[in-house]
Order: C-alpha cells, then sequence, then structure tokens
C-alpha cells in the first residue's frame, strides 16, 4: 500500500481548463468544478449561524442572478 493520494485530473466547467496538479472550486450553487480565474466570492446569509459568509460563485451563475 503506497502512502501516495492518487491526482486526479478536474476540468472547469467554465473554460474546459484542466489540472492535475492544482485544487479546483465548487460553485456554491451549481455545485460544478470550476477554476479560481471563473469564480467571484458573494455574501450569503448562514440562517443557522446568523453570520454572513464568502461564498464562491462561478461566474455562470453571477450572470443568472442565482445566487
Amino acid at each position: 500500500m503506497t502512502n501516495d493520494i492518487e491526482s486526479t485530473p478536474w476540468i472547469c466547467h467554465v473554460c474546459d481548463y484542466r489540472s492535475s496538479t492544482t485544487e479546483s472550486v465548487a460553485c456554491s450553487v451549481c455545485y460544478k468544478t470550476t477554476c479560481t480565474a471563473h469564480l467571484q466570492h458573494k455574501s450569503a446569509f448562514n440562517a443557522e449561524s446568523g453570520l454572513y459568509e464568502l461564498q464562491p460563485v462561478c461566474i455562470y451563475c453571477v450572470a443568472a442572478k442565482l445566487c
């Protein structure tokens, strides 16, 4: 058994950027994998904590005003 973590490539759903060496982030609205170039951080109210949090949202969801 090896201690190496398998490096699985991911693809940005906006620009089809592919990488197995960088970390991807999922949009907090559509949950699709997105590269950091196509993410914006939007303020969202968390009813459980009563605080506002910054959440990553892809440019498609921002454009569609889903957030």
